[in-house]
């Protein structure tokens, strides 16, 4: 049986990812049951895995499970456990006391997280992806050009700057909702602007292009395995970035920000639950087979 120990069931974007991950190996058949401190269960997206206690779990587990982490402050205790380790490597600060660990399985979420344990570590990790939810790629809303969506949390600063150059756009901050309400808004906008610098891996740019946005963002690491700068969005640095998004939503350039928000939604389909379904299934019959037992 595998064990997901995750550090709260609260809005966090790795607390999604490691949901989703949990729920789509449930559904191939693979048993398993997400742990949280007080058994916390995320309310905040759509989501049908089991959820437990962290305490009952850490007392419940044998040596012939899998405890599954990704967050490094809970290896004493999984390694203490006597199961078989792995981690869910969704982004790579922090994680260092975890990578140097002996007996510990790599699961990569992202493409630069696979090259660093490999350069850096010497391990031979198993990339598994991430998802967008389903909800995202669901259409039907009409969208508003002129509506721009952002998430205040990080970069306000760029988001005010943004706003106040391009005062031709009606900006709406996405804050403080839950996984619908925030379906609702992107499915009704025509931008996205991304402002979190340097963001190890960013769930929202990409549910953003899965609901037909364009996307201006920031320079990130994990994300610019789908962000292609000129192609499907766009991608500067801030000062840069808030010059060229007010030239493209010049009337005269609706015709290419179409082209880039079809382009922006194929890519986005790379990430739908069902390519990470299939995915895993391929895996649980190779290098992830052990995951099964």
């Amino acid at each position: 049986m595998i064990y997901y120990f995750l550090p709260t069931g609260g809005v966090a974007g790795g607390v999604k990812v490691g949901f989703q991950f949990m729920e789509a190996l449930i559904s191939l058949g693979v048993p398993g049951v997400v742990a949280t401190p007080g058994g916390e269960a995320a309310q905040w997206f759509s989501c049908s895995v089991p959820v437990m206690d962290r305490g009952r779990a850490l007392e419940r587990i044998t040596p012939q499970d899998w405890a599954i982490l990704n967050w490094p402050h809970d290896l004493d205790d999984l390694a203490a456990s006597g199961a078989r380790l792995a981690a869910h490597v969704q982004g790579v600060p922090d994680m260092e006391p975890v990578f140097r660990h002996p007996g510990v399985r790599f699961l990569t979420c992202w493409e630069t997280a696979t090259q660093h344990l490999k350069k850096n570590y010497g391990h031979d990790p198993v990339f598994v992806g991430i998802s967008v939810s389903q909800c995202f790629f669901n259409q039907g809303e009409m969208k508003r050009d002129n509506q721009a969506a952002y998430m205040p949390r990080r970069g306000l600063s760029i988001a005010t700057r943004a706003a106040r150059s391009l005062d031709h756009l009606d900006w709406h901050p996405l804050d403080g909702m839950d996984e619908a309400g925030i379906c609702r808004h992107l499915h009704k906008a025509g931008v996205y602007l991304a402002t979190a610098v340097k963001e190890q891996f960013g769930l929202p740019p990409l549910e953003a292009m899965a609901a037909g946005c364009l996307v201006a963002s920031v320079p990130v690491v994990g994300g610019m395995e789908f962000l292609r700068d000129g192609y499907n969005c766009l991608v500067d640095e801030p000062e840069a970035l808030v010059g060229r998004l007010k030239k493209l939503t010049r009337p005269e350039q609706a015709p290419l920000r179409e082209l880039m928000r079809l382009r922006a939604r194929a890519t986005a389909y790379n990430y739908h639950p069902y390519t990470l379904k299939r995915r895993l299934a391929h895996l649980l019959d190779g290098p992830l087979e052990g995951l099964r037992a």
